[in-house]
């Protein structure tokens, strides 16, 4: 049975969704020089501007972009049955775009940069979902189910050319592939935490 959260803690969560949302949304605002200089930069992480490393993840190709991500970010926090305060999306959020980030400097050194937040969010989809789908709840199981589906298409047939037209650039697959791993990664550790914590 899909659990139902107080009232006060949806109310405070989705709260915490529309404020990231206008963070986004400030930070999309900024003039051009600033994109520059907080993008993915895979020449400039080298030489030691580390703050990219998060950043890249927080702004976007343009104004469409933006808001396919930030209407992604409110559609995880309406499935999920447990949607997390600031705090907890904040650490999620910075631990995903890290691993992402990381996996993109030791394992696509082709790619010079990027940006978006559609990484993040798929680990936070995954994070989010996965108690749900624990304990059978079929909304979390569709869902994830169905995110599972839209990446293997995109690895298996390349991403929808619709969709890059639309944000103004190319799909960069493996981010979203990194960032179900780095969730998978997490809660991994998780378990690891709890039967170390049960012995």
């Amino acid at each position: 049975m899909p659990h139902v959260a107080p009232a006060h803690r949806n109310g405070r969560a989705m709260a915490t969704l529309v404020a990231a949302v206008a963070v986004l949304g400030a930070l999309q605002a900024l003039p051009p020089a600033w994109h520059a200089a907080l993008r993915y930069d895979r020449a400039a992480l080298l030489q030691g501007e580390l703050w990219r490393l998060w950043t890249g993840h927080l702004i976007h190709l343009g104004w469409a972009h933006w808001a396919l991500n930030a209407a992604g970010l409110v559609l995880c926090g309406l499935l999920v049955d447990r949607p997390p305060g600031a705090a907890v999306l904040a650490r999620r959020a910075a631990c995903l775009g890290l691993g992402i980030s990381l996996l993109f400097l030791l394992l696509v050194p082709t790619l010079s940069h990027y940006v978006g937040l559609s990484g993040v969010l798929y680990g936070l989809f995954v994070l989010g979902l996965w108690p749900g789908a624990r304990r059978v709840d079929p909304v979390a199981i569709a869902a994830l189910s169905t995110i599972a589906a839209w990446l293997c298409g995109q690895w298996l047939l390349g991403p929808d050319r619709r969709e890059m037209e639309l944000i103004g650039g190319p799909i960069i697959v493996q981010a979203h592939v990194f960032g179900v791993a780095c969730a998978a990664l997490v809660l991994a550790a998780r378990r690891a935490g709890r039967s170390l914590a049960g012995t």
